[in-house]
């Protein structure tokens, strides 16, 4: 098969898009193929390699062997002959070196009565483990949560009560919150542990893969950008506390965001009432 036969086939797998590697790996199938055509053609007769050249289907199935070999490399690369595809490890790496990370949280819960509770949140963690929680309820701010592990220090504002609460955390108490919180904890222990595939879906205009894991009580789904290898959406159905069911969904990451060090520092009014934990 000629050389820009090869670049043809590479072409409709891909084009410029192709990894270099797959492209020499496929060059060097077909010089193979073509040594061993040669071979056969030495040892054999030369009305073969005339058979071959003049017959379509044979070069079709040379070709085809070029592009299923260039499939499993691409497989092994972590692309698939579609496009581009998750390479797991890669989504490991970044996420455990994200110095920051925010995004947004929504809880849906059935009391034990039936009625449904949402509660929406704006959450900010930075590269010193600070955590700061803003929950809103019908777009109302009703409580801000303050978590620094170094201090062992929590801080809970509530606006609308005017008022707050403070306390001291054992170093497993703010351990514990703060993966409860802080995806670049929680999403390695997902990923080492025992998942399945969901293949592909897409979210807000970008295409995602997704895994399923299972969790005390509870599902995780966790969907992530195929191009950049960045979560994109986290989503878990189950039982939480005393609630019957809760269906939880993370999104609009922002991860290496810019934080400002000052959000994270509570400012308290004067006129807020310091109240005991219940």
């Amino acid at each position: 098969m000629a050389k820009n036969d090869l670049h043809r086939i590479l072409d409709d797998l891909g084009g410029e898009e192709t990894p270099e590697d797959v492209r020499r790996m496929a060059e060097q199938i077909a010089g193979r193929i073509r040594h061993d055509l040669s071979r056969t053609t030495q040892q054999k007769h030369s009305i073969w390699r005339e058979h071959i050249m003049r017959n379509r289907m044979a070069q079709l199935a040379v070709a085809a062997t070029i592009i299923a070999a260039v499939s499993i490399g691409l497989y092994h690369l972590g692309v698939s002959p579609g496009g581009t595809s998750v390479v797991w490890g890669d989504v490991l790496t970044k996420v455990e070196n994200a110095p920051t990370v925010t995004y947004k949280v929504r809880l849906t819960m059935n009391d034990p009565q039936g009625r449904q509770v949402v509660d929406e949140s704006d959450v900010y963690v930075d590269q010193r483990q600070r955590c700061r929680v803003d929950s809103y309820v019908d777009g109302r701010l009703h409580t801000i949560k303050y978590l620094a592990p170094a201090r062992k220090a929590f801080v809970m504002v509530q606006p609308q009560l005017k008022r707050y609460m403070e306390g001291t955390l054992s170093d497993t108490e703010a351990a514990e919150m703060l993966e409860q919180q802080d995806p670049r904890r929680f999403c390695p222990q997902v990923l080492a542990g025992d998942y399945s595939k969901l293949g592909r879906s897409e979210i807000d205009g970008i295409e995602v893969e997704g895994i399923e894991a299972p969790l005390e009580n509870q599902t995780l789904h966790l969907w992530v950008d195929v191009k950049t290898n960045w979560p994109v959406r986290i989503e878990v159905d189950g039982k939480v506390g005393q609630h019957r069911s809760s269906h939880m969904v993370m999104d609009h990451f922002q991860w290496d965001a810019e934080i400002d060090p000052a959000l994270f520092e509570p400012n308290i009014p004067d006129d807020y009432t310091l109240s005991g934990p219940r």
